[in-house]
């Protein structure tokens, strides 16, 4: 396993079950993948160059998030809105990955579809919007750092995407339970 999948996989995890609890952790996650995007297009140079940046990036993110929440909510729904959505189509039939990459003008649209969705639905049921966003990009990060065939990775997604909900679900509903 190399050292991204690694680092894909322990960012994958916290979000798939802490999501909810760990909003700062939540936009420095998204500030990592938008800082690794750029990185990985803009930087020539190994790939350690492109993590440091990357993390950078979700450092910054995170610090908005604990001083700017409200700005935060927007960008960070707006980024993993975008992310899951082209991911989406990325294992969907009609956008073969190999036909089709995540930088190509294809996934422009989508893109901004899924992210005006992802910040909207974090404005509006904030919780709940928390809770689903972190879920799937927590599980999509976990999925694209292990190897198996396509619907192993695909059934792998949705099983982790329900646990992730879950998990999250009875944590709220634990925080919010009157102490008795």
């Amino acid at each position: 396993m190399n050292q991204m999948a690694i680092v894909n996989l322990l960012l994958g995890i916290v979000l798939l079950l802490f999501g909810c609890r760990l909003f700062w952790f939540f936009v420095g996650v998204a500030g990592f993948l938008v800082g690794m995007g750029i990185a990985e297009q803009f930087v020539v140079g190994p790939q350690g160059t492109n993590l440091v940046i990357a993390i950078v990036a979700g450092i910054l993110g995170a610090v908005i998030a604990i001083f700017l929440r409200r700005v935060a909510i927007a960008i960070a729904g707006f980024v993993i809105g975008g992310y899951i959505a082209v991911e989406l189509l990325r294992e969907s039939a009609y956008f073969p990955t190999a036909s089709v990459g995540i930088h190509g003008t294809a996934f422009s649209v989508p893109y901004i579809i899924g992210g005006i969705i992802g910040a909207v639905l974090l404005f509006v049921l904030f919780d709940w919007g928390l809770i689903v966003l972190s879920s799937l990009s927590g599980a999509s990060l976990i999925v694209h750092s292990v190897t198996f065939q396509r619907h192993v990775l695909q059934l792998l997604f949705v099983v982790l995407v329900v646990v992730g909900i879950l998990v999250q679900a009875g944590m709220k509903r634990r925080s919010r339970a009157p102490a008795g």
